[in-house]
């Protein structure tokens, strides 16, 4: 930290700078430098990290950054607004153009809850102003976030806006969380009515409570793992019988496999397999 700067009262754990999430990667990496955080304790139950992200493209072209839909509410700070984004149900794109520095917390699934306070679900695809949620992150507040010496300094302003809300968490996030890290590491569960069975829960009652606290239902969040399986499969495999993984998924028809990964992915199976091995 730079010398003579108020050390933030709460610390962060700086995370690695992949660039998770993001199509194209080693590209991405080279436009623009994105860093995570992890969230104090007092957030951790609703924050998955903060991050920032900064570049410099001056006599460059812009570059539009494309990434993957995560069942989770971002909100996100520029040098001209404040907003947040809904859970997006097909891949994101960001333009990055001349020079910028965006301060963010993306949040964990039925995390916003606690501070929306309504179904997460009226939020799915669509984008909103901060103030809707938060009425004191205004533009002062947000120039002087922005204005910080260091992004540990603008992370910590964010926090202590977060914190100022007072979440609570409840039982309900908590079984949300345990079961999106068990769509994330168990392959095997395929189905609302496979997850249903393994927390003793009626399917009925677990699609409702993901799209009330995620804002969208636990087929989709399950529907997401098992397609970025595909593409991870895709990245590494030549030749793949594209209706064998289809059958493997889950998928009745390959046509249905074919849409739903072309609408996460944003190409089909095909053209993903050849973008990834130009």
């Amino acid at each position: 930290m730079d010398q003579g700067l108020q050390k933030p009262a709460i610390q962060f754990e700086k995370k690695d700078s992949e660039h998770p999430g993001i199509l194209d990667p080693h590209t991405a990496a080279q436009r623009f430098r994105l860093s995570r955080y992890l969230p104090s304790t007092a957030l951790a139950p609703f924050v998955e990290h903060h991050w920032t992200i900064h570049w410099d493209l001056r006599d460059q072209p812009p570059y539009l950054s494309e990434v993957l839909p995560f069942p989770s509410v971002n909100i996100a700070f520029d040098a001209e607004r404040g907003w947040i984004t809904g859970v997006t149900t097909g891949k994101y794109t960001y333009e990055v153009k001349d020079a910028g520095l965006i301060v963010g917390t993306m949040f964990k699934p039925g995390g916003f809850f606690a501070f929306w306070g309504k179904p997460v679900s009226e939020l799915t695809d669509q984008v909103h102003p901060v103030g809707t949620v938060f009425p004191t992150a205004d533009d002062g507040f947000r120039a002087a976030m922005l204005a910080e010496a260091t992004d540990e300094l603008r992370v910590a302003r964010v926090e202590a806006l977060l914190c100022a809300a007072e979440p609570k968490a409840d039982r309900n996030l908590t079984l949300i969380s345990d079961i999106v890290a068990l769509a994330e590491t168990d392959r095997d569960l395929r189905s609302v009515e496979a997850v249903a069975a393994r927390v003793h829960l009626s399917g009925r009652t677990l699609q409702g409570l993901f799209n009330k606290y995620v804002g969208v239902g636990l087929k989709w969040v399950l529907m997401r793992y098992r397609l970025l399986e595909a593409a991870e499969l895709a990245a590494r495999t030549p030749d793949l019988n594209w209706a064998a993984v289809a059958a493997d998924l889950g998928y009745s028809h390959q046509s249905h496999f074919v849409n739903d990964f072309k609408k996460l992915i944003g190409k089909s199976p095909q053209q993903y397999t050849q973008a990834v091995r130009a």
